[in-house]
């Protein structure tokens, strides 16, 4: 066996132990009934760890992209939930056979993130209703963002791009100057979702996007605007303009006349998908991979 076979291997063995970890830790702790997961292989999902089964149907499980809830998770790069399995129309019912013949009634599926890139999936099964289970998803989200970090320093990370290197065309625009640009990207950005109109919403699209130009340092008539390596949701990225100014929850909540717990949830996802282990780390995040300004 080469160096190369060895370390492929030796890598396989060490992100399948951090499944099994977080699969029997997130069952311990009551996070869900049933929970199990794996890693990403060839745009499939290969089950690697079950915990609180009564049956062995999902220990050999392999899940294709857009085929359940777990498939349409794959797909959007985003955790999906369904308050009843057995009836819901809005899934494939692939997986019925396994996943109803465990009892299970309320369904989560957390995917790994790195780079925007799905890596590995968590499924948390509840055999209670959803008024039960509700309470844990967003302690499910958190634990899972912090796998998709352990398993990015594994190795499952995106090849690094190498920056472009460009003259600053905006040198007279000094510190203090390009956070007041950043408060009227934000508040351009609570304005326009509230915006009906879908030619003011364009208006006002159009000068959030010379706004980004500007505090990224690039001409639009002169440099394509870099391509974001990440794909974050208008939402996500209300919110975490919003962070950047340093605001808490309630205060954005408040800016974008949505809930607390809405917030914190665009928030948990925006995070997931950035890798990102805190509030502050994924502005710097979401900074370097031009999804923010």
């Amino acid at each position: 066996m080469n160096a190369h076979a060895k370390e492929t291997r030796a890598l396989k063995v060490e992100t399948r132990r951090l499944f099994v970890e977080a699969v029997d830790s997130l069952h311990q702790s009551g996070t869900g009934d049933v929970v199990f997961g794996g890693m990403v292989e060839e745009d499939s999902v290969a089950v690697e760890a079950v915990a609180g089964a009564d049956k062995d149907l999902l220990s050999t499980l392999i899940v294709s992209t857009g085929r359940g809830l777990g498939g349409r998770a794959m797909t959007e790069g985003t955790p999906q939930l369904t308050r009843d399995y057995e009836i819901d129309p809005l899934i494939t019912h692939h997986y019925d056979e396994e996943v109803l013949g465990e009892g299970i009634r309320v369904l989560v599926a957390v995917p790994t993130l790195h780079g925007g890139e799905v890596t590995g999936m968590v499924y948390c099964g509840h055999r209670a209703d959803y008024n039960a289970a509700a309470p844990q998803t967003g302690d499910l989200v958190r634990r899972v963002r912090q796998l998709s970090v352990d398993l990015a320093r594994l190795g499952y990370r995106q090849e690094p791009r190498g920056p472009v290197k460009e003259e600053p065309l905006y040198p007279d625009l000094d510190p203090s100057g390009r956070e007041a640009l950043r408060h009227t990207y934000a508040e351009l950005r609570a304005i326009r979702s509230g915006i009906v109109d879908e030619e003011t919403r364009e208006k006002l699209t159009g000068i959030e996007a010379r706004l980004a130009d500007i505090l990224s340092g690039h001409n639009p008539e002169s440099f394509q605007t870099p391509v974001p390596a990440v794909r974050l949701s208008p939402r996500e990225t209300d919110i975490l303009s919003h962070v950047a100014l340093g605001w808490p929850n309630a205060r954005i909540a408040e800016a974008l006349s949505l809930r607390e717990s809405t917030v914190k949830s665009y928030l948990n996802t925006a995070m997931v998908k950035l890798s990102a282990r805190t509030r502050h780390e994924a502005v710097s995040i979401a900074r370097s991979s031009h999804v923010l300004p």
